[in-house]
């Protein structure tokens, strides 16, 4: 956990378990010799910003003064009060600036929200089964481990079995907590049959956080409504 400091400088939001500042997703040489934590992700909303630790499946919040020295860094006007106030909250760390992570095209449609042919019964009951693997391996895996890249194809037209199978699965299921391990069970079944697709993690203010499957501008395990007003913070 970062240490507070200042008052309410630091918000932390603790949970188990996502459009971003353009500059912040293509990647700013924002200091020659401090960068961004290599673990962490970060999109800006408003004046605030919220980050995810990916080694400690966290989220923290930056507000009023240490937003401002947040963005002082990333224009490159930090003075070294502020350097070391973000290095010591583990924010930033020296080293040489490195672009940002690649986020998805902003998403246009789901697959869900369209007809979808009936998925055959083995295909269901498979989904049944890797979304039950899949539950488990979020509660022990770290989202630094669940957001790596999945070789394949990109095809979003070859997907409407597998999508319809999970999402008739997932009725099966309790609802609480599940986007992501029925995300991640989705991508384990598109994998099989060689289909690469992206996990896409999202957050908005008052702060929420939810992940979706994507394939290009098409979203594969939610409706557009649902995923739409979220702000892509990190992807694999």
């Amino acid at each position: 956990m970062l240490p507070r400091s200042g008052g309410d400088l630091v918000t932390d939001l603790q949970t188990a378990v996502a459009k971003p500042d353009a500059s912040l997703a293509r990647g700013t040489a924002i200091h020659p010799h401090y960068r961004l934590r290599v673990h962490l992700r970060v999109c800006k909303i408003g004046q605030r910003f919220i980050f995810l630790d990916l080694a400690a499946s966290r989220y923290f919040l930056l507000e009023s003064e240490a937003a401002a020295r947040f963005a002082a860094f990333r224009e490159g006007s930090s003075d070294f009060r502020e350097l070391d106030w973000l290095c010591g909250h583990g924010i930033i760390e020296p080293g040489v600036p490195a672009m940002s992570a690649e986020l998805p095209i902003a998403a246009a449609r789901s697959l869900i929200d369209e007809p979808l042919d009936r998925p055959a019964p083995w295909m269901v009951a498979e989904a049944l089964a890797v979304q039950l693997v899949a539950r488990r391996q979020v509660l022990r895996a770290s989202l630094m481990d669940i957001l790596r890249p999945v070789p394949g194809r990109k095809d979003a037209k070859t997907c409407g079995p597998v999508v319809a199978a999970c999402h008739i699965a997932a009725r099966y299921r309790s609802a609480t907590d599940r986007c992501l391990p029925n995300a991640v069970a989705m991508r384990k079944m598109l994998a099989r049959r060689g289909i690469a697709s992206e996990l896409v993690i999202g957050v908005m203010l008052p702060f929420a956080a939810h992940c979706w499957l994507q394939s290009g501008e098409v979203v594969l395990s939610d409706t557009f409504g649902r995923i739409q007003n979220f702000h892509p913070l990190a992807a694999a």
